[in-house]
């Protein structure tokens, strides 16, 4: 049992491997085959004949083919008087679904008329064929072509239409026969090269149109659906065809294609193929070989249509078989060319046109010259010369190395025999001034007699194109110089005592800015070093006047036209709560020393503005202390606990700033709450009816009001107060400022004061009713009614207010 049990192992063994080498070696679809690297497994059956197939390389043959041999494979001969049959075959998958296929592959054999021939089967994989018998039809053996012989030199055969389907999901033979008969014949025997068999399908080569002397196009027809990876195709000036292995001259994915850089009068062959993929390709088919034409150098007639100012249609007939035109163009009398190379026209086309499309200049004359282009040969020149129109579009102006006085222009595009004409002007005014400008080549001027910053504006035409059409203005603004006035003199920020002033500045200057109040006589002067400066001390709504002047080597220009002002009065910030039902001030009473007690009772609003009220107006005097501020609170429904906070704007600035809170309260249900305040010395006085200061008062839940903040719950409220001065009365024999005569018809005497004092005179509401300038120590109260009057002097910053009485 040993034994045997061993053999069957051993027996597996070789089937097992046997098939593993069938698996392995079978090739399938697509098959193609071309003997480089082996014999590509193909089974020789010679037994004992005495010609035999081998695999080599013999003389006349490729460098690796499979061939019949009495030499054992040194030579393709066979011995023509010992009659022998032999096979050549391979196995082939096939796979399932398979029908139409391509066969083809290369052959040469002699032989003896019909007695010497080689024969191509295609056998099931059960049929072996056996040496010295020729197979016949039958069981599933199928002939592949005729008896192939007679042929000295290598073949192709084609078969584009062979039906595979009985071998369709199994395994067939291809295989090669070899006969001769021993009654004499003719070398060489058989012999086989370059097998392709697969499923793409072939093309169809139809033609090659058109043609020229250097190019051709190549047409094919689609066998049935355009494969997947489209075309190869292979050119050459040899009929030697392609194998396998060759390497394509290009591809395509259409049916189509051009083929360029081809020599004139010269033969050529093509053959394409259908790539399906990679490993998938047609066999090559070879296409109707074509001959270029021949090409010719004689200069082209041209003719030149469609001129305008600026492009002109040049075109040429479709002649002599030309690769390519070259074609060169400029004006008459300049020296450089402008060179094109442009394709010959393809036929249906008869005409070459090419389109100098806005490339040229207007009015000018040009030359043009072409000459055909034939492998690489440039044939003789053509020449035309066409004049273009002039141009109705205006020249394109430019502006440099702008001065003081002058101004660099410049116009483009230029053309050869313009008259060009310019127009210029300051902006604003109506008079234009004419200048004739250089002729080409020059194409800049220098505008000269220009005013220092200055802003002007130019326009040019070409006179000779009519009507005269002139540029769009070109405006520009010569430079300054130092003694010019600096302009810009502009406001950026202006409140009611300050303003922020800017002006253009100048290299290297320094400047003086100076300012005074409308209808006074001196100025309030400010030099510096920039361009900008803050004023300060300013009276709220009051008419200003300013200028500046630049300050270059220590020496003043002229001042800047005069600049007008006007302070704003103060505004103060927003400021109110969300809800005011359920708590809100009901009463603010403020008791003032020697002035009118104010009080003021209200319902419930988120703000109240009381300014304008009349009734509600606070007297204040300026230095008073233990001035009194009561609040009354009232809720409706919950009583909460309320903060109180009370301000007053005593330097009417517009900010309620944290020393101007005169009373304070924090969170509680006291009601009313109240609280002692001084009035500062230096507090705003209020000399007319609009300028005054605001008291504003806030009450918030559960909190402490904050200056211009909104809140959730409460109210706040604004009142006008007026701050007067305390009034001393005239003393007797006062050795400084003394009025004269008190009570005054006519005119009042001032003593003890400096020429050109500011003075203003108050009626008993404090409203300005006469200000100016004090001449001569006296003035003039004869206008004014009769009534009881403060004056006010200002000597040089010194502060004087006296009563008189008018009669």
């Amino acid at each position: 049992m040993t034994k045997k049990y061993f053999f069957l192992i051993v027996l597996l063994w070789f089937v097992t491997i046997g098939l593993a080498f069938q698996s392995c070696t079978t090739p399938s679809l697509p098959y193609s085959q071309d003997f480089t690297a082996n014999d590509g497994n193909f089974t020789f059956v010679n037994s004992q004949q005495t010609n035999k197939w081998f695999y080599g390389s013999a003389a006349g043959n490729p460098p690796n083919a499979i061939y019949v041999s009495d030499s054992n494979g040194n030579s393709n001969t066979y011995n023509i008087i010992a009659p022998s049959v032999t096979h050549a075959y391979v196995a082939i998958s096939i796979p399932t679904g398979t029908t139409i296929c391509n066969l083809s592959f290369d052959w040469k054999a002699a032989g003896e008329d019909l007695e010497d021939y080689l024969r191509v089967w295609l056998v099931p994989s059960s049929y072996t064929p056996t040496a010295g018998s020729q197979i016949t039809t039958g069981s599933g053996r199928i002939r592949i072509g005729n008896d192939f012989n007679q042929q000295t030199g290598w073949q192709t055969y084609l078969n584009s239409n062979l039906n595979l389907s009985s071998f369709a999901g199994g395994t067939m033979r291809l295989v090669f026969e070899w006969r001769n008969n021993g009654s004499g014949g003719i070398q060489p025997p058989g012999a086989i090269d370059n097998i392709m068999l697969n499923s793409c399908l072939i093309p169809n080569p139809i033609s090659v149109s058109p043609i020229s002397a250097t190019a051709a196009t190549l047409n094919w027809a689609v066998p049935s659906a355009v494969p997947a990876g489209g075309y190869e195709y292979y050119l050459s000036g040899l009929s030697t065809p392609p194998n396998s292995a060759s390497i394509p001259t290009g591809s395509s994915v259409s049916t189509t294609v051009n083929v360029s850089q081809l020599l004139p009068n010269t033969t050529y062959y093509w053959w394409v193929r259908s790539v399906c993929s990679s490993s998938g390709k047609s066999p090559w088919v070879q296409g109707p070989n074509f001959t270029t034409l021949s090409c010719g150098t004689v200069a082209p007639v041209v003719t030149v249509s469609g001129v305008t100012f600026n492009s002109a249609t040049i075109s040429w007939p479709v002649t002599n078989n030309a690769e390519s035109y070259s074609i060169k163009y400029r004006p008459v009398g300049t020296t450089t060319w402008t060179i094109v190379n442009q394709p010959a026209a393809v036929p249906p086309l008869t005409t070459n046109t090419l389109n100098l499309l806005n490339s040229l200049l207007p009015d000018t004359l040009y030359e043009i010259e072409i000459a055909i282009v034939c492998n690489n040969i440039t044939g003789g020149y053509s020449h035309n010369e066409f004049l273009t129109e002039c141009s109705p579009v205006p020249p394109n102006v430019t502006i440099g190395n702008v001065t003081t006085n002058s101004a660099l222009i410049t116009w483009s595009p230029l053309a050869l025999n313009p008259i060009y004409l310019m127009r210029w002007r300051e902006v604003g005014t109506q008079q234009w001034n004419s200048v004739n400008l250089p002729l080409p080549p020059v194409n800049t001027f220098v505008l000269t007699g220009l005013i220092s910053n200055k802003t002007y504006e130019i326009q040019i035409a070409n006179t000779k194109c009519l009507p005269v059409t002139y540029s769009n203005s070109k405006v520009f603004t010569t430079e300054r110089v130092c003694e010019l006035p600096p302009p810009g003199l502009t406001i950026t920020q202006l409140l009611p005592t300050k303003a922020d002033v800017k002006w253009d500045p100048f290299p290297g200057a320094t400047y003086i800015l100076r300012y005074r109040k409308v209808g006074i006589p001196s100025w309030t002067e400010v030099a510096t070093s920039v361009n900008n400066v803050v004023l300060t001390g300013l009276i709220e709504m009051t008419k200003y006047e300013m200028q500046v002047v630049n300050i270059c080597n220590g020496i003043a220009g002229a001042y800047s036209p005069l600049y007008f002002f006007t302070t704003p009065t103060v505004v103060y910030c927003g400021m109110a709560s969300g809800n005011s039902a359920g708590e809100h001030i009901a009463k603010v009473v403020v008791k003032p020393k020697e002035k009118s007690i104010m009080e003021n009772a209200s319902g419930a609003s988120t703000y109240t503005d009381y300014t304008g009220v009349s009734k509600t107006f606070i007297g204040l005097i300026q230095g008073s202390i233990d001035n009194e501020i009561i609040v009354e609170k009232k809720w409706t429904g919950t009583t909460y606990d309320e903060g109180i906070t009370v301000w007053i704007d005593f330097n009417r600035n517009g900010d309620f700033d944290i020393n101007e809170r005169i009373f304070n309260s924090s969170p509680n249900r006291i009601s009313p709450v109240s609280g002692k305040f001084n009035v500062p010395q230096n507090a705003f006085v209020s000399m007319t009816d609009h300028e005054y200061v605001v008291m504003r008062v806030a009450m918030r839940r559960g909190g402490i009001p904050l200056n211009c903040t909104n809140f959730t719950n409460g109210e706040v409220e604004d009142y006008k107060v007026k701050i007067s001065k305390n009034i001393i009365p005239n003393p007797v024999n006062q050795n400084d400022i003394l009025f004269y005569p008190n009570p005054v018809h006519t005119i009042l005497h001032v003593k003890n004061i400096n020429p050109k004092a500011d003075y203003k005179i108050y009626n008993v509401d404090g409203r300005v009713v006469t200000n100016g300038i004090l001449l001569n120590n006296q003035l003039d109260v004869s206008k004014l009614i009769n009534a009881v009057y403060v004056i006010e002097i200002n000597d040089n910053g010194t502060i004087v207010q006296k009563k008189f009485v008018k009669e």
